[in-house]
């Protein structure tokens, strides 16, 4: 993590506990949210320690499995589930500043799975037709968990029903990248199918930028409070 998010944690949290122990603590009110954002669509439980600070923990999960056409190559991709746990800080009104962690499920992997059964298609140097049983798998590993800090309007504590936003971002590494073979082509005597995509994994893993480390939190949420 970058030495200036550490410091804004520890500030966050520096600050959030003087808030603790200065302003009387409430009855612990309770709300519940439901969700939908960068983090697939799930729900969430708040809970007031005083009239500034909340703690809140929230999952979310994207539903279905997503699938695009790229060069002629049918993707179907398996997104991992996401839980956010912060500490959030409410300076003035409903505005709050949010420290804490993301938590990606499935060891931080987003699984993909590739066919493009009677289609021809280069990778590498090589171009390549596939049958029905021929897949190309990968894995696009993200770090599992990453230290967070945000922002957001609206508190869901003391209101029967709210609305709330959350922008922040999860501070994680530079992703990796793997892809196999499997079927005919890439079993076949003197095939050349898993070293050209190895071949393609080294170029994608060396395009990737540097700012994909970076993971984007933007969630909209409905609550209840009781």
């Amino acid at each position: 993590m970058p030495s200036f998010s550490r410091a804004l944690v520890a500030i966050v949290f520096v600050v959030s506990a003087s808030f603790v122990s200065t302003t009387s603590v409430q009855a612990q009110d309770v709300a519940i949210a439901a969700q939908a954002g960068t983090t697939g669509l799930g729900g969430g439980v708040i809970v007031g320690l005083t009239s500034r600070v909340n703690v809140r923990s929230s999952f979310g999960v994207v539903p279905g499995d997503p699938s695009f056409r790229i060069d002629d190559i049918d993707f179907a991709f398996s997104f991992p589930s996401y839980w956010l746990t912060t500490v959030d800080l409410y300076a003035f009104g409903g505005f709050h500043v949010s420290a804490g962690g993301l938590l990606i499920t499935n060891d931080g992997n987003l699984d993909v799975v590739g066919s493009f059964e009677g289609r021809s298609v280069v990778l590498g140097s090589t171009t390549f037709t596939g049958g029905a049983t021929d897949l190309l798998i990968g894995t696009f590993s993200m770090k599992r968990f990453q230290p967070y800090l945000g922002i957001g309007i609206g508190n869901p504590i003391g209101k029967r029903i709210g609305v709330n936003f959350d922008a922040g971002v999860g501070f994680g590494e530079t992703p990796t990248v793997a892809l196999l073979a499997q079927g005919p082509l890439a079993s076949a005597p003197g095939s050349t199918l898993q070293s050209e995509l190895d071949q393609e994994v080294a170029d994608i893993q060396n395009d990737i930028p540097d700012w994909v480390k970076y993971y984007p939190v933007l969630s909209l949420s409905i609550s209840i409070g009781f």
